[in-house]
């Protein structure tokens, strides 16, 4: 050999909260199952840090494609989002800086709604809670592009104009 030599392994074992292992745990259950559970263990919260934000983040992602037109699902989906949001604000930043986990749920929700049903095309989805509210509309672009007309949004006090 070259005579390198490797170091011990460091074998001593992560210190992971009991929160964050169960939340583990919760990934392995079906798609229901795991939004139901972590409804619960967010609902709960503060005890969460921002190990357990960014693996709850990371469990509800796995669920976005099944989401994704199940109303029922989709409401519960939500249900995690705000509670995760309704986290203390340290530990919120602390988990988006080591894991970009709101622009990660922003970008679920954005396809989340785009695939609401809409069942009466004359009137929007609507669904709040108690940190954001999200509306969905089936809309004829072509139809306001014809007729000159702007389709405007309001995000958090921020104004986007769309043509």
């Amino acid at each position: 050999t070259n005579g390198g030599q490797w170091k011990n392994a460091d074998i001593t074992p992560c210190n992971f909260s009991d929160v964050s292992r169960e939340i583990c745990q919760v990934a392995k259950l079906a798609t229901n199952e795991r939004i139901e559970q972590l409804q619960y263990i967010t609902d709960i919260g503060n005890d969460l840090g921002s190990t357990g934000v960014i693996l709850s983040v990371a469990v509800l992602l796995t669920t976005t494609d099944e989401v994704s037109g199940n109303l029922s699902l989709i409401n519960n989906f939500l249900n995690v989002v705000d509670n995760i949001i309704n986290i203390d604000e340290d530990i919120l930043q602390e988990s988006q800086e080591s894991s970009n986990t709101s622009a990660k749920i922003l970008e679920a929700i954005g396809s989340i709604v785009e695939n609401v049903p809409i069942g009466n095309i004359s009137k929007p989805v609507v669904i709040t809670r108690r940190t954001f509210a999200l509306s969905a509309q089936q809309v004829d672009l072509n139809q306001f592009m014809e007729i000159g007309q702007n389709f405007s949004a309001n995000l958090g006090g921020f104004s986007n104009l769309n043509t």
